[in-house]
Protein backbone atom coordinates (compact mmCIF):
# COMPACT_ATOMS: atom_id res chain seq x y z
CA UNK A 1 0.00 0.00 0.00
CA UNK A 2 1.10 3.44 -0.83
CA UNK A 3 -0.06 6.84 0.00
CA UNK A 4 0.12 9.94 -2.15
CA UNK A 5 -0.85 13.40 -0.68
CA UNK A 6 -1.62 16.09 -3.14
CA UNK A 7 -1.36 19.65 -1.82
CA UNK A 8 -1.97 23.15 -3.07
CA UNK A 9 1.43 25.17 -2.77
CA UNK A 10 -0.09 28.40 -2.90
CA UNK A 11 -3.40 30.24 -3.13
CA UNK A 12 -5.35 27.21 -4.53
CA UNK A 13 -6.18 26.89 -8.53
CA UNK A 14 -2.87 25.34 -8.76
CA UNK A 15 -4.19 22.05 -10.66
CA UNK A 16 -4.85 19.60 -7.58
CA UNK A 17 -7.38 18.36 -9.70
CA UNK A 18 -4.95 17.43 -12.77
CA UNK A 19 -2.74 15.64 -10.40
CA UNK A 20 -4.95 13.53 -8.19
CA UNK A 21 -6.97 12.37 -11.97
CA UNK A 22 -3.69 11.72 -13.21
CA UNK A 23 -2.49 9.43 -10.18
CA UNK A 24 -5.72 7.66 -10.22
CA UNK A 25 -5.75 6.71 -13.96
CA UNK A 26 -2.26 5.41 -13.85
CA UNK A 27 -2.74 3.78 -10.43
CA UNK A 28 -5.48 0.44 -9.52
CA UNK A 29 -7.91 -0.32 -6.35
CA UNK A 30 -7.53 3.77 -5.62
CA UNK A 31 -9.13 5.21 -2.42
CA UNK A 32 -9.53 9.06 -3.01
CA UNK A 33 -9.09 10.61 0.63
CA UNK A 34 -10.57 14.28 0.91
CA UNK A 35 -8.48 15.23 3.61
CA UNK A 36 -9.26 18.73 4.39
CA UNK A 37 -11.65 21.76 4.27
CA UNK A 38 -15.62 21.23 2.42
CA UNK A 39 -17.34 21.12 -0.43
CA UNK A 40 -16.05 25.03 -1.05
CA UNK A 41 -13.31 23.42 -3.09
CA UNK A 42 -13.49 23.53 -6.52
CA UNK A 43 -10.96 20.77 -8.35
CA UNK A 44 -11.57 20.80 -12.35
CA UNK A 45 -10.03 18.26 -14.67
CA UNK A 46 -10.49 18.47 -18.73
CA UNK A 47 -10.69 15.77 -20.81
CA UNK A 48 -10.79 15.88 -24.57
CA UNK A 49 -15.03 15.47 -23.92
CA UNK A 50 -14.66 18.89 -21.79
CA UNK A 51 -14.37 19.76 -18.04
CA UNK A 52 -15.50 18.55 -14.48
CA UNK A 53 -15.76 20.11 -11.33
CA UNK A 54 -15.96 18.65 -8.07
CA UNK A 55 -16.59 19.82 -4.97
CA UNK A 56 -17.62 16.99 -2.58
CA UNK A 57 -16.06 14.23 -4.50
CA UNK A 58 -12.49 13.58 -5.15
CA UNK A 59 -11.26 14.19 -8.60
CA UNK A 60 -10.04 10.73 -8.65
CA UNK A 61 -13.75 9.59 -8.89
CA UNK A 62 -14.24 9.95 -13.01
CA UNK A 63 -11.37 6.65 -13.04
CA UNK A 64 -12.81 4.29 -10.65
CA UNK A 65 -11.70 5.90 -7.10
CA UNK A 66 -13.58 4.98 -4.03
CA UNK A 67 -14.18 8.18 -1.65
CA UNK A 68 -13.77 8.89 2.19
CA UNK A 69 -14.47 12.04 3.93
CA UNK A 70 -11.72 12.61 6.73
CA UNK A 71 -12.36 13.82 10.19
CA UNK A 72 -11.29 17.11 8.84
CA UNK A 73 -13.43 17.16 6.08
CA UNK A 74 -17.11 19.35 6.60
CA UNK A 75 -20.02 17.44 5.05
CA UNK A 76 -23.02 19.23 2.94
CA UNK A 77 -25.59 16.95 2.24
CA UNK A 78 -27.55 19.43 -0.19
CA UNK A 79 -23.88 19.43 -2.49
CA UNK A 80 -23.83 15.87 -2.01
CA UNK A 81 -26.93 14.81 -3.47
CA UNK A 82 -26.96 17.85 -6.14
CA UNK A 83 -23.09 16.50 -7.03
CA UNK A 84 -24.06 12.94 -6.82
CA UNK A 85 -26.72 12.88 -9.48
CA UNK A 86 -24.41 14.83 -11.83
CA UNK A 87 -21.91 12.14 -11.51
CA UNK A 88 -20.94 10.20 -15.31
CA UNK A 89 -19.33 7.82 -13.22
CA UNK A 90 -20.42 6.96 -9.47
CA UNK A 91 -18.02 5.65 -6.86
CA UNK A 92 -19.29 1.95 -5.69
CA UNK A 93 -17.73 2.84 -2.27
CA UNK A 94 -18.11 6.60 -0.42
CA UNK A 95 -16.68 6.52 3.43
CA UNK A 96 -17.07 8.47 5.96
CA UNK A 97 -15.20 9.30 9.49
CA UNK A 98 -18.40 9.16 11.89
CA UNK A 99 -16.77 12.54 13.41
CA UNK A 100 -17.41 14.47 10.40
CA UNK A 101 -18.43 17.96 10.97
CA UNK A 102 -21.42 18.90 8.75
CA UNK A 103 -22.92 21.78 7.15
CA UNK A 104 -26.94 23.04 6.85
CA UNK A 105 -28.98 25.72 4.91
CA UNK A 106 -28.69 27.93 7.55
CA UNK A 107 -24.56 27.68 7.55
CA UNK A 108 -24.43 28.93 4.13
CA UNK A 109 -27.28 31.29 4.29
CA UNK A 110 -25.64 32.84 7.30
CA UNK A 111 -22.49 32.75 5.41
CA UNK A 112 -23.74 34.60 2.51
CA UNK A 113 -25.69 37.18 4.71
CA UNK A 114 -21.95 37.95 6.54
CA UNK A 115 -20.28 38.87 3.33
CA UNK A 116 -22.97 40.73 2.13
CA UNK A 117 -23.09 42.99 5.20
CA UNK A 118 -19.21 43.61 5.19
CA UNK A 119 -19.23 43.66 1.55
CA UNK A 120 -16.33 41.62 0.22
CA UNK A 121 -15.83 38.82 -2.21
CA UNK A 122 -13.33 35.85 -0.07
CA UNK A 123 -15.80 33.36 0.56
CA UNK A 124 -17.40 30.10 -1.58
CA UNK A 125 -20.39 30.83 0.41
CA UNK A 126 -20.66 27.17 1.23
CA UNK A 127 -21.09 28.12 5.08
CA UNK A 128 -17.86 26.54 6.12
CA UNK A 129 -16.27 29.19 8.45
CA UNK A 130 -20.18 29.57 10.19
CA UNK A 131 -20.10 25.64 10.65
CA UNK A 132 -16.71 25.58 12.35
CA UNK A 133 -17.78 28.70 14.97
CA UNK A 134 -21.45 27.11 15.53
CA UNK A 135 -19.82 23.63 16.20
CA UNK A 136 -17.96 25.55 19.14
CA UNK A 137 -20.48 27.81 20.37
CA UNK A 138 -23.69 25.35 20.82
CA UNK A 139 -24.58 21.62 21.56
CA UNK A 140 -23.93 19.66 17.86
CA UNK A 141 -25.38 16.28 16.71
CA UNK A 142 -23.51 13.45 15.03
CA UNK A 143 -24.63 13.25 11.27
CA UNK A 144 -25.88 9.20 12.30
CA UNK A 145 -27.56 10.78 15.03
CA UNK A 146 -29.37 13.55 13.24
CA UNK A 147 -30.27 11.16 11.07
CA UNK A 148 -32.08 8.22 12.86
CA UNK A 149 -33.25 10.33 15.31
CA UNK A 150 -36.61 11.53 13.40
CA UNK A 151 -38.45 12.80 16.32
CA UNK A 152 -35.35 15.44 16.62
CA UNK A 153 -34.64 16.70 13.25
CA UNK A 154 -36.31 19.97 13.31
CA UNK A 155 -36.05 20.89 16.74
CA UNK A 156 -32.47 20.53 15.94
CA UNK A 157 -32.35 23.03 12.85
CA UNK A 158 -34.93 24.74 14.83
CA UNK A 159 -31.79 25.21 17.33
CA UNK A 160 -29.40 26.05 14.48
CA UNK A 161 -31.58 28.77 13.16
CA UNK A 162 -32.07 30.45 16.25
CA UNK A 163 -28.51 30.28 16.85
CA UNK A 164 -27.68 32.65 14.24
CA UNK A 165 -30.62 34.99 15.00
CA UNK A 166 -29.37 35.48 18.28
CA UNK A 167 -26.70 37.42 16.74
CA UNK A 168 -27.28 37.86 13.02
CA UNK A 169 -30.03 40.21 11.65
CA UNK A 170 -31.91 38.33 8.54
CA UNK A 171 -32.63 40.82 5.61
CA UNK A 172 -35.90 41.21 4.32
CA UNK A 173 -34.89 39.36 0.57
CA UNK A 174 -34.34 36.20 2.99
CA UNK A 175 -36.43 35.92 5.07
CA UNK A 176 -38.84 33.73 2.96
CA UNK A 177 -35.98 31.11 2.50
CA UNK A 178 -34.56 31.65 5.80
CA UNK A 179 -37.98 30.91 7.19
CA UNK A 180 -39.59 27.92 4.99
CA UNK A 181 -40.37 24.68 6.49
CA UNK A 182 -39.89 23.02 2.73
CA UNK A 183 -36.19 23.95 2.99
CA UNK A 184 -36.53 21.85 6.42
CA UNK A 185 -37.99 19.00 4.27
CA UNK A 186 -35.36 18.55 1.74
CA UNK A 187 -32.33 19.07 3.48
CA UNK A 188 -33.57 16.14 5.62
CA UNK A 189 -34.39 14.73 2.80
CA UNK A 190 -30.82 14.82 1.53
CA UNK A 191 -29.55 14.18 4.51
CA UNK A 192 -31.10 10.71 4.07
CA UNK A 193 -30.04 10.59 0.41
CA UNK A 194 -26.27 10.90 1.60
CA UNK A 195 -26.55 8.56 4.71
CA UNK A 196 -27.81 5.80 2.51
CA UNK A 197 -25.11 6.15 0.16
CA UNK A 198 -22.49 6.27 2.73
CA UNK A 199 -20.97 4.11 5.25
CA UNK A 200 -19.49 4.90 8.71
CA UNK A 201 -15.61 3.97 8.63
CA UNK A 202 -12.49 4.65 10.68
CA UNK A 203 -9.41 5.21 7.55
CA UNK A 204 -7.26 2.94 9.88
CA UNK A 205 -9.93 0.27 8.19
CA UNK A 206 -9.13 0.99 4.82
CA UNK A 207 -6.47 -1.57 4.35
CA UNK A 208 -8.45 -3.54 1.10
CA UNK A 209 -6.51 -0.45 -1.37
CA UNK A 210 -3.45 -0.60 -2.93
CA UNK A 211 -2.64 3.60 -3.28
CA UNK A 212 -4.40 5.92 -1.14
CA UNK A 213 -4.23 9.00 -2.96
CA UNK A 214 -5.11 12.46 -0.34
CA UNK A 215 -6.64 15.42 -2.14
CA UNK A 216 -6.26 18.40 -0.39
CA UNK A 217 -8.40 21.51 -0.26
CA UNK A 218 -6.50 25.07 -1.40
CA UNK A 219 -3.34 25.88 -0.56
CA UNK A 220 -0.34 26.30 1.22
CA UNK A 221 -0.75 30.23 1.38
CA UNK A 222 -4.78 29.73 2.95
CA UNK A 223 -3.67 28.01 6.12
CA UNK A 224 -5.82 28.31 8.97
CA UNK A 225 -4.55 31.42 11.35
CA UNK A 226 -8.06 30.87 13.62
CA UNK A 227 -9.13 33.86 11.69
CA UNK A 228 -11.54 34.82 9.57
CA UNK A 229 -9.78 36.61 7.14
CA UNK A 230 -9.87 37.13 3.60
CA UNK A 231 -6.51 35.81 3.51
CA UNK A 232 -6.94 32.71 5.39
CA UNK A 233 -8.97 29.37 4.97
CA UNK A 234 -10.10 27.33 8.27
CA UNK A 235 -8.22 24.60 7.72
CA UNK A 236 -4.35 23.05 7.69
CA UNK A 237 -3.95 23.04 4.10
CA UNK A 238 -0.57 21.33 4.74
CA UNK A 239 0.35 18.14 4.95
CA UNK A 240 -0.34 16.99 8.70
CA UNK A 241 -3.77 16.24 8.42
CA UNK A 242 -2.79 13.51 5.34
CA UNK A 243 -0.08 12.26 7.03
CA UNK A 244 -1.57 11.80 10.74
CA UNK A 245 -4.13 9.59 8.62
CA UNK A 246 -1.48 7.50 6.75
CA UNK A 247 0.73 6.97 9.83
CA UNK A 248 -2.35 5.40 11.24
CA UNK A 249 -3.01 3.02 8.45
CA UNK A 250 0.79 2.17 8.90
CA UNK A 251 1.55 3.03 5.39
CA UNK A 252 5.58 3.71 4.84
CA UNK A 253 5.41 4.36 1.12
CA UNK A 254 4.62 7.78 1.10
CA UNK A 255 5.03 10.75 -1.27
CA UNK A 256 3.93 14.47 -0.94
CA UNK A 257 2.76 16.04 -4.56
CA UNK A 258 3.06 19.73 -4.33
CA UNK A 259 0.78 21.56 -7.45
CA UNK A 260 1.81 24.73 -8.87
CA UNK A 261 1.25 26.41 -11.91
CA UNK A 262 4.60 28.32 -12.99
CA UNK A 263 2.82 31.61 -11.84
CA UNK A 264 0.19 32.63 -8.76
CA UNK A 265 -3.61 32.39 -9.19
CA UNK A 266 -6.04 33.15 -6.92
CA UNK A 267 -10.14 34.04 -6.47
CA UNK A 268 -11.27 36.73 -3.87
CA UNK A 269 -10.39 39.99 -1.90
CA UNK A 270 -7.42 38.79 -0.01
CA UNK A 271 -3.51 39.04 -0.67
CA UNK A 272 -1.30 38.06 -3.31
CA UNK A 273 1.83 38.42 -3.99
CA UNK A 274 3.46 40.39 -6.55
CA UNK A 275 0.00 40.60 -8.36
CA UNK A 276 -0.02 41.00 -12.34
CA UNK A 277 -2.77 41.66 -14.82
CA UNK A 278 -2.62 37.90 -16.82
CA UNK A 279 -1.61 39.72 -19.64
CA UNK A 280 1.56 41.59 -18.96
CA UNK A 281 2.46 38.15 -16.68
CA UNK A 282 2.49 36.22 -20.25
CA UNK A 283 0.90 36.46 -23.45
CA UNK A 284 0.74 32.37 -23.56
CA UNK A 285 -1.37 32.02 -20.76
CA UNK A 286 -4.95 31.03 -22.03
CA UNK A 287 -8.40 32.54 -20.80
CA UNK A 288 -9.47 29.80 -18.21
CA UNK A 289 -11.76 27.37 -18.67
CA UNK A 290 -12.35 26.26 -14.75
CA UNK A 291 -12.23 29.27 -12.97
CA UNK A 292 -14.16 32.81 -13.94
CA UNK A 293 -16.21 35.49 -12.19
CA UNK A 294 -18.50 34.35 -9.45
CA UNK A 295 -20.49 37.04 -7.60
CA UNK A 296 -19.15 35.60 -4.29
CA UNK A 297 -15.37 35.13 -4.75
CA UNK A 298 -14.97 37.93 -7.57
CA UNK A 299 -12.19 37.59 -10.30
CA UNK A 300 -9.85 35.39 -10.84
CA UNK A 301 -6.19 37.25 -10.13
CA UNK A 302 -3.05 36.59 -11.22
CA UNK A 303 0.97 37.11 -9.71
CA UNK A 304 4.25 36.32 -10.47
CA UNK A 305 5.77 33.37 -8.60
CA UNK A 306 9.09 33.62 -6.60
CA UNK A 307 10.26 30.10 -7.27
CA UNK A 308 12.86 30.34 -3.79
CA UNK A 309 9.61 31.08 -1.87
CA UNK A 310 8.28 27.98 -2.91
CA UNK A 311 10.98 26.16 -2.35
CA UNK A 312 11.01 27.02 1.29
CA UNK A 313 7.58 27.06 2.00
CA UNK A 314 7.40 23.18 0.34
CA UNK A 315 10.32 22.57 2.37
CA UNK A 316 9.30 24.36 6.02
CA UNK A 317 5.90 21.65 5.19
CA UNK A 318 7.01 18.36 4.23
CA UNK A 319 8.32 17.62 7.25
CA UNK A 320 11.00 14.98 6.14
CA UNK A 321 8.89 13.06 4.11
CA UNK A 322 9.25 12.29 0.72
CA UNK A 323 8.45 14.91 -2.29
CA UNK A 324 7.81 15.89 -5.76
CA UNK A 325 6.62 18.96 -7.22
CA UNK A 326 4.01 18.93 -9.84
CA UNK A 327 4.24 22.11 -12.39
CA UNK A 328 0.83 22.06 -14.27
CA UNK A 329 0.16 24.86 -17.10
CA UNK A 330 3.90 24.52 -18.60
CA UNK A 331 2.45 25.67 -21.81
CA UNK A 332 1.26 28.40 -20.73
CA UNK A 333 5.11 29.64 -19.00
CA UNK A 334 7.98 28.17 -19.71
CA UNK A 335 9.77 27.76 -16.03
CA UNK A 336 11.12 23.78 -16.00
CA UNK A 337 14.69 24.73 -15.69
CA UNK A 338 13.92 27.60 -13.09
CA UNK A 339 11.83 24.82 -11.25
CA UNK A 340 14.95 21.86 -11.58
CA UNK A 341 17.36 23.74 -10.26
CA UNK A 342 15.44 24.36 -7.25
CA UNK A 343 13.71 21.12 -6.63
CA UNK A 344 15.50 17.55 -7.34
CA UNK A 345 12.05 16.07 -8.62
CA UNK A 346 9.82 17.90 -10.63
CA UNK A 347 6.57 16.41 -12.92
CA UNK A 348 5.50 19.02 -15.55
CA UNK A 349 1.79 18.93 -17.23
CA UNK A 350 0.55 21.30 -19.37
CA UNK A 351 -2.95 23.02 -19.30
CA UNK A 352 -4.70 20.66 -17.30
CA UNK A 353 -6.04 17.71 -20.08
CA UNK A 354 -6.77 14.32 -18.33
Amino acid sequence: MNARIVIGANYGDEGKGTVVAHLTKTGTNVLNVLTNGGSQRGHSILTKDGSMTFQHFGSGTCYGADNYYSAWYILNPMQFVKEYCELIVKPIHIYRDPRCRWSTPYDAMANLIDEEARGRHASCGMGIWMTIKRYGSMPIMLFDDFVKNEDRQYAYLESVKSYYENFMEIPTKWKDTWDSDILKVHFIRDCQIMHSLTKPADVVTMNSYDNIVFENGQGLLLCDTGKDTEDTTPSNTGISYALSMARQMGIEDITAHYVTRPYLTRHGDGHISNEISRYALSSDILDDRTNHYNEHQGMFRYGELDITELHNRITDDAKGVNYVLDVTHCDEMDRVKEFKKEFAKVNTYDSPLI
